[in-house]
């Protein structure tokens, strides 16, 4: 205990030069908790744009057509999928599943063209999986058979409001070209991207008979625990059998959970840099502690201190110094991600004409993982102590004659 007394004053002895150093550990600290919390939202944010509006929890198509999914196959459909409904309606844990249709086409004002994806849904069991219904800003519901929805964004783009007037225009399953004119019946605005930008909706009829085929795409499945979807998913193969494949959502969308991954790596490693700048910083002010203290240190070896006491005060103020940094970087950070928990951080004026794969529209709320949090605070009162060993050998190879030559 006397030990840590002295080192408690000596640390204090200079309080600016601990105060500077504290403060080097706190900003590394504070960058990673922060970042940590942006990458949790923006993973959050990002699976629940394709759970709620994309994908679902699983998909099930026809044999081979995720293989060829970007080029929207429409020889590789699910002819009869009644017969998958039925098989997996006594599983439980199934919350909602809906047929969707999905095809390229293009939308045409009467002026400009653009290509869209155009996707045709089941109004009545699209309620029970996705949230596309509670994301009508402007007009209604698809109501009419002509009726068609298109995100807010892509109404901007092509100078459409509710009641304009548009055609879509695409290919059949036989190759033939055709055309149908819809009345835009609402603006959607989901926070998706892909719907926001790039996707018409309509009644599935209709996409029926515009691709002059009786079946579908996908069936998208919505569980009661995410958290099993291996095991749902491997319950649903076996019941609907090898004519058929089931994907979870994040196998549909493995690119965007590696970018997030790297983004992540990328970013923590930015913030390890300053924390490592940080304990160069901790290794200066402990040299220039063993230095100034020469006289000190051999007074307290004469006085009996064996190298090990000398040590274990070094390392007590070491570790002092990292707490009370780590505290502050932490306080900091998570001072930091509750601003961005509860408003959020709006990058969309800066990122609104950049086609980004992540699947969000860059308005941030975050997501505080208060384990990480301990985890950092444990990090920086290590690192902290771990590089006190170094500057402190100079300090144990000092011989008390040596030292007092120095008073």
């Amino acid at each position: 205990m006397k030990i840590f007394n002295l080192a408690w004053r000596n640390v204090f002895r200079h309080r600016r030069r601990t105060i500077i150093t504290a403060a080097a550990i706190s900003v590394g600290l504070a960058v990673m908790i922060y970042m940590d919390t942006m990458m949790n939202g923006l993973d959050s944010l990002a699976a629940g744009n394709i759970i709620d509006f994309e994908t679902s929890h699983l998909e099930i198509f026809a044999k081979g057509y995720y293989r060829e999914e970007g080029l929207f196959p429409l020889d590789t459909i699910i002819e009869n999928p009644e017969f998958i409904l039925q098989r997996i309606g006594k599983i439980k844990t199934i919350k909602g599943v809906t047929p969707r249709i999905k095809f390229q086409c293009r939308i045409n004002n009467g002026i400009d063209e653009l290509p869209v994806l155009g996707i045709g849904i089941d109004i009545e069991k699209e309620s029970k999986v996705f949230e596309t219904a509670n994301t009508v800003v402007r007009g209604g519901y698809l109501k009419n058979q002509d009726d068609i929805l298109i995100g807010k964004d892509l109404a901007k783009d092509m100078d459409l409001d509710v009641g304009s007037f548009l055609t879509i225009i695409t290919r059949d399953q036989y190759g033939t070209y055709e055309a149908y004119d819809f009345t835009v019946s609402g603006l959607i605005n989901t926070g998706h991207p892909l719907l926001d930008r790039n996707a018409a909706l309509m009644h599935i009829n209709i996409a029926q008979r515009l691709l002059s085929m009786h079946g579908i795409t996908e069936l998208c499945i919505k569980t009661r625990d995410d958290n099993k979807l291996m095991q749902l998913k491997q319950e649903i193969a076996s019941e609907i059998g090898k004519n058929f494949e089931v994907y979870t959502y994040k196998e549909l969308n493995a690119g965007i959970f590696e970018i997030s991954g790297m983004k992540r790596s990328g970013q923590f490693m930015l913030a390890l840099v300053v924390v490592i700048i940080a304990a160069v910083g901790i290794i200066n002010t402990m040299l220039m502690a063993v230095m100034e203290r020469i006289p000190e240190i051999g007074m307290l070896k004469a006085m009996g201190f064996g190298n090990y006491n000398i040590v274990k005060m070094f390392i007590y103020e070491g570790g002092i110094i990292g707490i009370f940094g780590s505290l502050f970087g932490c306080f900091l950070g998570l001072l930091a991600s509750f601003h961005l928990v509860y408003f959020g951080l709006d990058l969309s004026h800066m990122l609104k004409d950049l086609d980004m794969i992540y699947p969000v529209k860059f308005i941030i709320t975050g997501e505080i993982n208060y384990m990480i949090v301990l985890g950092v605070f444990i990090f920086g009162v290590v690192v902290s102590v771990i590089v006190t060993l170094w500057p402190v050998r100079k300090a144990t190879k000092l011989e008390p004659v040596e030292a007092l030559r120095h008073v």
